[in-house]
């Protein structure tokens, strides 16, 4: 086995590449192990790890804060496991827990295991050959990571199926059950909570559908929007008081990243595992990706920001985002007419000559982005003129000038990745199930006898793809040249970023406000590259569950500067308020009363209008702050605070914090805070004062130290608010708020009565 790293393993301690027998040598004449009890023990980047001598397994992961975060006995402990299906027992397993006799070395900062056959969970079955395996631990340049790589050799006659590594056993709620959180940037899930042995008679072998499972499975870098996904490929395990981050450095190139989660009956504390469907035939050598593990102290805000760094040297942009979506609070969506145009009058919902005062409406609540969808007939190429039944093309054209007048950009939304008849017979292509829905239709969507809208999904391998590619091309002209140069398109995979970088340059080049939204469909990553902004259906809810009434996806905001996520908001003004706090770009899309979405005025809902006038004037008031600072949720607290939502964003210069009561009953909310790891004071003080949710300053000012202890006034249910206390003269400004009372926080100057003091 070649004990040297593989090349991906990057850092400045990586080890020199040197013929496998001479490092092996090097190897050898270093150190003994630090050996307790039979448990080799290694530091790297200040995490301890505890290795089980006989099997090479991880027993126990320790850090300063955190504390104790891992620990396994050597039976059930892991790091590596294989599936090694033989025809009288298709479980086996081959897995280091099962293993004896490994090598352990340490050199440097990095530690190397190697197994020269790894063990099988049935000791009366022998794999046909050895399949052998090297890990490398390696202490990364940044001082506070730990790489992880593996190598897998398989010298048997049969082939490796699947992969998990890392495979760590073992994960203890040291956090408190309730808040040791696993986060992703699409959700949090509270595995000691959430994830669990279930009482329901259903089949033991499908993954739980029910509401507690054992076993959970999560995807990163693809399949957007559904059940479970992480979005990113980065995960987190931990509460306020530290934890570990934990990320491939892979990208959109890359398959998407499983991640399986179990808590069994008779192991309470978690198993968690990357998964790599990656067949090793007989004879071959299989490596994984480079894995970062980030442990840390405080919230997980502090471990992505290694991850935060990767992805911004991934992301290629070829035109940054317009400066309305990168700072605005949101946009509206409206649709014109429901799509049966035979209907008259009773399809409309709006006409062109309503588009001004949409725009004025959209304007007066914040927002500056109007998305138009039904304005023409989808699902046709060439794209067509706008319904007759609304207004003249002349009109259409005439309306969305005057909205860009009063300061609202006008993206018309086109559906062009799905082609019904006649286009789809003009390039040989059949239709399937399609788009067909209306709010009279029974079922609404896809009614078994309603197919006016079946369509062809396109694929990149489909025959005349070109003739198609053209007409795409020639619509996208006529739209920019006639109405506007801001588009959303429906399904935007990312297999047709080539056909986006054609259209792209002849609406970006000559207008800096010209928007390019989205559906994202799979990967978030290559998306990155060109979505401005995204139009998703499932976003702000849990995976397809749309009465769920959150989803945490904040580290998604916290670690990608694009696409901004959209945010759906019907007519509930406290979802208004969440999203808001979370920095998401608010979808406003309300519909009439028994109708479709996007059907209704802002005003028609009185609630919703002014809880929208009210975070909207918030953002403008501290834009700075939700435009350039960087979230990190509720990463400022010291200690759980119960019942509230809280977020905070953080600057060279200042915080801004925020509040929510999330409690049925009014109350005061207490909180404890910790600003130094997030803000640097020489002095240890700063100085805080407090905004109602109206931007009204409140109260007198003080100053307070890094460990700020504070009380809300009373709030009631989704009031925002925070303690007030009084400004005192700064060098430097830094701003503390909730959205009952956003709060200014400055660092603080000595005073001259700390000054007299001194001298």
């Amino acid at each position: 086995m070649n004990a040297s790293p593989p090349n991906e393993l990057h850092g400045a301690s990586r080890l020199t590449r040197l013929p496998a027998q001479v490092l092996l040598s090097a190897v050898l004449l270093t150190a003994p192990p630090h050996m307790v009890a039979g448990v080799f023990e290694a530091t790297l980047n200040g995490l301890r790890i505890s290795i089980d001598g006989q099997t090479g397994s991880i027993v126990g992961l320790d850090y300063p804060g955190p504390g104790r975060m891992l620990a396994a006995p050597p039976a059930s402990a892991g790091l590596l496991d294989v599936a090694y299906p033989i025809p009288e027992f298709e479980p086996l397993r081959l897995a280091s827990r099962f293993s004896a006799a490994p090598q352990i070395e340490k050199t440097g900062e990095t530690v190397v295991i190697t197994w020269r056959e790894l063990g099988a969970s049935r000791p009366y079955f022998h794999p046909d050959g050895a399949v052998g395996a090297t890990v490398w631990l390696q202490a990364m340049p940044d001082g506070r990571s730990v790489a992880l790589k593996c190598r897998i050799v398989n010298g048997s006659k049969r082939p490796v199926p699947q992969v998990l590594f890392p495979d760590l056993h073992g994960f203890l709620p040291f956090a408190g059950k309730e808040d040791t959180v696993l986060r992703t940037a699409g959700f949090a899930r509270r595995p000691f909570v959430d994830v669990q042995a279930t009482t329901y008679p259903e089949f033991y072998a499908y993954d739980r559908r029910s509401d507690t499972r054992e076993m959970i499975e999560f995807y990163g870098g693809g399949d957007f929007g559904e059940a479970d996904s992480m979005i990113g490929r980065w995960l987190d395990f931990g509460g306020l008081r530290g934890g570990l981050s934990l990320f491939p450095r892979v990208w959109s190139e890359a398959p998407k990243t499983k991640v399986r989660l179990y808590r069994l009956e008779k192991d309470p504390n978690v198993r968690l595992m990357y998964l790599h469907d990656t067949a090793i035939a007989p004879g071959a050598t299989w490596e994984s990706p480079e894995y970062v593990l980030t442990p840390h102290r405080h919230g997980w805000a502090k471990g992505i920001e290694p991850y935060r760094e990767f992805v911004a040297s991934r992301i290629q942009r070829r035109f940054p985002v317009p400066a309305h979506v990168r700072e605005g609070f949101g946009f509206r969506t409206i649709w014109m007419c429901r799509g049966y145009p035979a209907d008259g009058g009773r399809d409309v919902v709006f006409k062109v000559s309503d588009l001004p005062r949409l725009a004025a409406e959209a304007r007066e609540h914040g927002l500056d982005e109007l998305v138009i969808w039904f304005w023409h007939e989808h699902f046709a190429l060439p794209a067509p003129p706008p319904y007759a039944h609304l207004g003249t093309p002349e009109e259409f054209a005439a309306a969305i000038r005057e909205c860009n007048r009063l300061g609202v950009n006008v993206s018309l939304f086109v559906s062009l990745i799905s082609v019904a008849e006649p286009a789809a017979s003009r390039y040989g292509w059949k239709v399937g199930e399609g788009w067909t829905y209306h709010p009279e239709l029974i079922p609404p969507f896809r009614a078994p006898y309603a197919h006016g809208h079946r369509t062809h999904q396109v694929r990149t391998d489909d025959p005349n793809l070109d003739v198609w590619q053209q007409d795409v091309l020639t619509s996208i002209k006529d739209i920019y040249g006639r109405y506007t140069r801001s588009i959303c398109w429906d399904q935007s995979y990312p297999e047709w970023e080539g056909l986006f970088e054609k259209f792209l340059p002849w609406a970006k080049e000559h207008d800096p406000r010209a928007t390019f939204g989205g559906e994202i469909v799979g990967s978030t990553e290559r998306s990155a590259n060109f979505l401005d902004y995204t139009w998703n259906w499932a976003s702000g809810s849990y995976g397809n569950n749309f009465m769920a009434p959150y989803r945490d996806d904040r580290a998604f905001t916290a670690s990608f500067r694009s696409p901004r996520l959209n945010m759906n908001v019907n007519r509930n003004a406290d979802h208004v308020k969440i999203y808001f706090m979370d920095n998401g770009y608010i979808n406003v899309m309300p519909g009439a009363p028994d109708d479709a979405n996007c059907t209704a005025w802002i005003g028609d809902y009185p609630a919703l209008s002014r809880t929208l006038k009210q975070c909207a004037a918030l953002r403008r008031q501290f834009l700075r702050c939700f435009a350039d600072g960087t979230l990190i949720g509720d990463g400022l607290l010291d200690r759980p605070c119960p019942g509230t939502h809280i977020d905070a964003y953080v600057l060279p210069d200042r915080v801004l914090f925020i509040v929510m009561n999330t409690d049925d009953a009014a109350r005061a909310v207490e909180f404890n805070v910790d600003l130094q790891p997030w803000l640097a004071s020489r002095t240890g003080k700063y100085e805080v004062r407090a905004y109602d949710q109206d931007g009204h300053p409140v109260g007198a000012a003080a100053a307070i130290g890094s460990a700020w202890q504070g009380r809300t006034a009373p709030l009631n249910r989704f009031d925002l608010a925070l303690a007030p206390t009084t400004r005192l003269e700064p060098t430097r400004v830094l701003r503390l708020w909730n959205p009952d009372v956003p709060i200014i926080l400055k660092k603080a100057v000595e005073t001259r009565r700390s000054r007299r003091a001194q001298r």
